[in-house]
This record gives C-alpha cells, sequence and structure tokens, in this order.
C-alpha cells in the first residue's frame, strides 16, 4: 500500500513539473509578400496534439515545451513548420511568414453554345415559346388557330388557272353575271362561318363564365365591350379572355362611381 502511494506521488509531481515546463507562445502571421497579417490560419502543436487559429489581425497563442513541433496551415499559402527552441520560449512574441501558393489552372476553352453538334442537337429539340400566359380555366392559344381561307370553291381556283391558259376564259369568269354570283354566295358563306365562329368565342355563357355576371348587369357588360366581329375573330382564346377582363376593370370603375354619385 505504502508503495503504491509513493508511485502515485511521483506520477503527480511528474505531471505538476511537466505541466511547468509548458509555456504560453504568442506570435504574428504575415504574407511573405506584402508583410499583411494572415487571418484564420490553422496553429498546430503536433507533438502534444493541440491547436488553434490566429485571429484577424494575424496573432495566436499556443502552449508548447522546448523541442515541440509546431506546424501552420493555411489556404492560399504554403505550410510551414518549426521546432520550438530556447530562442521561441524566451521571446516576448514570434514572427512567421508563409508565402503565397499559386495555382495552376489548366487551359479552358469557354463557349456557351458547346460544341457544333451539341449546339445543332439543342437546336432541333428547341420548344417554341408561343408567348402565351397560362391563365386558370382558360386555354391558351392555339397553335392551329381556326381561319377560313380566301377561297374554298372549286370552281373559283380553276377560275385563276384559266388566266395563264386563256385570257378569255378568265375575263369571262370574272366579269360573267354567273361568276358574279357565285363570289356573292362565297362571300356570304364566309360571313356566315366567321359569325358563328365569333359567337362560339364570345356570347352569354363565356362571358359568365369570366366575369360571373348575371342577368341585366351580364348584358350591359357585354354592350359595354362593344368588341368589333373583326376583334373577335382576331383575338385568341387567351387575348379574348384578356381583353375582357381588362374591359370588366374599367366597368367596375365605371359602376363604382355611378353609385357614389
Amino acid at each position: 500500500m505504502r508503495i503504491q502511494l509513493v508511485l502515485i506521488f511521483c506520477l503527480v509531481q511528474a505531471s505538476l513539473s511537466f505541466a511547468q515546463d509548458r509555456v504560453l507562445l504568442g506570435g504574428i502571421l504575415k504574407n511573405q509578400l506584402n508583410e499583411e497579417p494572415i487571418p484564420n490560419v490553422h496553429v498546430m502543436n503536433i507533438t502534444d496534439s493541440l491547436a488553434t487559429i490566429s485571429s484577424l489581425e494575424g496573432a495566436f497563442k499556443i502552449p508548447v515545451h522546448l523541442g515541440d513541433s509546431i506546424v501552420f496551415t493555411s489556404i492560399g499559402f504554403h505550410s510551414t513548420a518549426f521546432i520550438v527552441t530556447e530562442n521561441e520560449l524566451n521571446a516576448n512574441y514570434v514572427e512567421v511568414k508563409l508565402a503565397q501558393r499559386q495555382y495552376q489552372l489548366a487551359e479552358v476553352e469557354v463557349n456557351p453554345l458547346g460544341t457544333k453538334e451539341q449546339f445543332r442537337k439543342k437546336f432541333m429539340e428547341l420548344e417554341v415559346d408561343d408567348g402565351s400566359i397560362e391563365i386558370v380555366g382558360i386555354q391558351g392559344p392555339s397553335k392551329d388557330r381556326r381561319t377560313i381561307p380566301i377561297t374554298e370553291d372549286a370552281d373559283e381556283i380553276k377560275k385563276a388557272k384559266h388566266l395563264f391558259k386563256s385570257p378569255a376564259s378568265f375575263l369571262y369568269g370574272n366579269f360573267s353575271k354567273d361568276a358574279k354570283m357565285r363570289q356573292e354566295l362565297h362571300r356570304l358563306e364566309a360571313e356566315k362561318a366567321k359569325n358563328q365562329y365569333n359567337d362560339e368565342k364570345f356570347n352569354d355563357d363565356v362571358v359568365h363564365r369570366i366575369t360571373k355576371y348575371e342577368g341585366t348587369k351580364l348584358l350591359e357588360f357585354m354592350d359595354y365591350c362593344n368588341f368589333s366581329e373583326n376583334q373577335v375573330y382576331g383575338y385568341s382564346d387567351y387575348e379574348l379572355t384578356v381583353a375582357i377582363l381588362n374591359k370588366q376593370k374599367a366597368f367596375e370603375r365605371i359602376s363604382q362611381g355611378s353609385t357614389n354619385d
């Protein structure tokens, strides 16, 4: 028992003596190129497994013993190290300079379009934007807008061919009474198709679905819109919806003004 106590006492004394030999080493880290302080440098005492980081002013303090190995590392600088000697232990502080590291980068050719083959592939896969904006509940512009051809009459097509075959036939086909009647019939049929198309696009149900107006207010608003036949025919479903919504804003302002008066 007595021997164990003696051993414990010796170990404690050795530890105290070891701790007393440790000195707090202070220093400044600078850039070797311009003498400016280097912040956030890792300072490691690899002998005693201790570490710290330099301040914004490049200052550091770390416990050391005589003969300890101190290593300094920082991104952008070459690592450096020294072994603690009597000079470091007796100095008020040490000055450590780090050399900047030069990184060699490989040449890179910047071409946002890629190679010729890559550009061709991207171009072929490109989706054409129709410029539409999605409105909930409203179908966007159709890529195949319905149109009414200039002429659908086979006789009218034949008549154009006669111009190159026979000028006389061409004059007869354009100025005879029979030809004029056919032209008028075609015009009426085209106008009828156009009106039917407009009625499908702009009617009570369509306007009610967009504005939620009903009854007299709905009829008054439709009169207020005052869209021409050509306007309705020329608008896509999306463009007509936007036009109706813009008209509704103006209609509401007028209605509120009348109520206030």
